[in-house]
């Protein structure tokens, strides 16, 4: 951001010279206490920056508590205010200013004589004139005409200095003005936040007093958009917290309070817990330093007997493996503390993830960055997760040693679903002896046990003899842990290959899995080729039975 920074006296001094009747007409009175005024909502957009004006002496109210913010102001009304922003920022008194810069001897607007009525306008006309500030078309200043909001654009760069940025900040109606650098330059420099700008409008009072007040703030090297960093009047009340016993309370980092000017802003805060008892049951009051202030801020902390929700329903997810739905009422942020869980006595495995869905269940996936080959048990015990309502999650009460009710944690038994999938080994004709010379089977053989799940299984299997597509007539398996493939007749000391396809035209999935828990799908795409030397001998029907 580049624009001139003035020292804190001289512009807390020129700032205090834009009060007046200039801005403020005579029925005006300064406003005695930081009191809002009735016309200005708090929904205004100018609501804080009308009460940092007042703060500041730029802007003031009316004599009945009213501000006036939609009166639009004139020409003459804003030559007042920025002539006396230029002597003030001198340093000098009216009188010195006049005679340090040879005012009496600079040209009159031709529509401000001399011997105008309004000597103070003669005075501060020649002066914004001199100072570069108001130049006047065909060298008048037009008084009593509205001002509209380019002008003050305008008028703005030329008294605080502030430059222009490099870019273009995109204001879709600056064509409409002649002063568009202007306008661009306070938007880049946060005087404005319009856009569009509604260059030829005419400005009121309430959007003056928020010109102004972002134009002494960015002059000072603060921040527009933030509160006039005035003293803190007063500390805000902190809403009471509720605990039980041996929790620890979520103090706030921050209070609210109001600042001289009337604004409301937040602060940070440093509690003193020296005198909380957290194990022990009743009400306390904990006060802490407010940043910036010698105040402070107190919070009453209320340690309670700990109660329980049970039983709780749980189980796992129908549909999605190694997923725990737990039926609850709703639950606080405590249910997404990974360290209210642990998985077989340890932390939950890196990569699970917990959610709180809409109807108050809680989801718990758990998940592993590493292979798991084999499907194992496990026990998740859920501790410390809170309801609403305050109360904790546990299993039951029991009657301990001592006599006391006691809480069990909820321990839910599971089975951990491996998650490595099975590749395709080998494919081999099926013959029915070691003379046979035909076939109609394929046997495919992977690295772990597979199955098939209940879909159409023809469009997870191209086959081919040579290089033609051959159609198969199903596919199925014996629970001996292999597919097996029935394809029409042919010679064994024909060539042909099976693709294993990842998602047929009219599958979800693949439908050959391996048999664990998970049901991991076969790594695809997978082709075997099928020679007369891979071949798996596999008696017939009836010499199975026999042999058995």
């Amino acid at each position: 951001m580049k624009s001139k920074t003035y020292k804190r006296a001289t512009a807390l001094a020129a700032a205090s010279a834009l009060v007046g009747s200039v801005v403020i007409p005579v029925a005006a009175a300064p406003a005695e206490t930081p009191e809002k005024f009735s016309d200005v909502p708090t929904s205004s957009s100018h609501y804080e920056t009308i009460l940092e004006a007042r703060a500041l002496g730029i802007m003031t109210g009316y004599g009945d508590s009213t501000f006036k913010p939609d009166q639009k102001l004139n020409r003459g009304n804003v030559a007042k205010a920025f002539g006396k922003y230029v002597v003030a920022k001198s340093g000098l008194t009216l009188e010195e200013y006049v005679e340090a810069n040879n005012i009496s001897e600079v040209e009159n607007f031709t529509d401000v004589p001399n011997d105008w009525v309004d000597e103070e306008l003669v005075t501060y006309s020649k002066i914004v004139k001199e100072a570069g500030i108001f130049k006047g078309a065909n060298n008048k200043l037009g008084a009593s005409r509205l001002m509209p909001r380019d002008q003050i654009a305008e008028v703005l760069v030329r008294a605080f200095g502030f430059e222009n940025q490099e870019g273009d900040p995109g204001i879709s109606d600056t064509d409409q003005s002649g002063y568009a650098k202007s306008i661009e330059t306070i938007y880049e420099n946060g005087i404005s936040n319009a856009n569009p700008y509604r260059p030829l409008e005419s400005t009121s009072r309430g959007q003056f007093a928020s010109f102004l007040v972002r134009a002494y703030k960015v002059a000072e090297g603060l921040d527009p958009q933030s509160p006039y960093p005035f003293p803190v009047e007063s500390v805000h009340d902190v809403e009471d917290l509720t605990i039980s016993v041996g929790e620890t309370p979520e103090l706030p980092e921050t209070v609210g309070v109001t600042l001289e000017s009337g604004v409301t802003t937040t602060k940070a805060v440093e509690w003193n817990t020296n005198d909380l008892a957290t194990d022990e049951i009743g009400t306390y009051t904990i006060t802490g330093d407010v940043a910036d202030t010698d105040l402070t801020a107190s919070v009453q902390v209320v340690v309670k007997k700990p109660t329980y929700s049970f039983p709780v329903t749980y189980g796992p997810h129908p549909y999605e493996v190694n997923t725990i739905v737990v039926d609850t009422e709703a639950l606080t942020g405590s249910a997404l503390d990974f360290s209210n869980y642990k998985f077989n006595g340890g932390p939950l495995p890196s990569g699970t993830t917990i959610k709180i869905g809409e109807k108050a269940n809680l989801f718990i996936t758990l998940a592993s960055d590493q292979e798991v080959t084999e499907d194992f048990e496990y026990i998740l015990e859920i501790q410390n997760v809170k309801t609403v309502s305050g109360r904790y999650l546990i299993e039951k009460l029991v009657i301990g040693e001592d006599g006391e009710v006691e809480p069990v944690n909820i321990k839910i038994p599971g089975t951990f679903a491996e998650n490595v999938p099975p590749t395709l080994v080998s494919a081999d004709y099926v013959v029915t002896s070691e003379a046979a010379e035909i076939t109609n089977t394929i046997q495919l053989t992977f690295s772990e046990d597979a199955m098939l799940i209940p879909q159409d299984w023809d469009d997870d299997i191209t086959f081919k003899v040579g290089d033609t597509e051959v159609n198969h007539e199903s596919v199925y398996y014996d629970g001996d842990g292999k597919i097996y493939i029935e394809i029409p007749t042919m010679d064994i000391n024909q060539t042909s290959t099976i693709t294993i396809v990842p998602e047929g035209e009219n599958n979800e999935r693949l439908g050959i899995t391996d048999v664990s828990l998970g049901r991991n799908p076969v790594v695809a795409p997978a082709t075997k080729t099928i020679t007369k030397d891979d071949v798996v001998v596999i008696g017939t029907a009836e010499e199975l039975a026999e042999a058995e």
